[in-house]
């Protein structure tokens, strides 16, 4: 019996040892439109608000710049990605960061998408 469950155990342990797990987590992707009144937010702006405002809350995510269109006009926008775990305070500190744009630039809006996303790091 002791052979029997040895040779299991072995071929248990040989066979997880290929499963890789998936997490199911939130993916939200914020997007900055940088027309103001008066001009444009730029990039030392930008960068000035990411460093203060998104980091501290989310230290981990990617960012880009596309040119987006908002109410018939064109205007280059920044796009944040987060992928995370669901927690409890995730959606307050979007808030945070949506509130944190709209009052440093005069912004009347950030779009705002959250899906999810299944995550695996290799």
């Amino acid at each position: 019996m002791k052979k029997l469950s040895a040779a299991a155990l072995f071929v248990l342990l040989v066979a997880c040892s290929s499963v890789q797990l998936l997490e199911v987590q939130d993916s939200y992707f914020l997007y900055f439109g940088t027309s103001r009144p008066g001009g444009v937010v730029t990039d030392a702006e930008w960068t000035a608000f990411v460093e203060e405002v998104i980091t501290p809350r989310f230290p981990g995510f990617t960012e880009w710049t596309v040119e987006g269109h908002w109410k018939q006009q064109r205007e280059k926008t920044n796009i944040v990605q987060i992928v995370h775990l669901h927690r409890g305070d995730s959606e307050q500190k979007i808030a945070e960061i949506i509130a944190a744009y709209k009052k440093r630039f005069a912004q009347e809006s950030v779009f705002w998408v959250r899906t999810p996303a299944v995550a695996q790091a290799r």
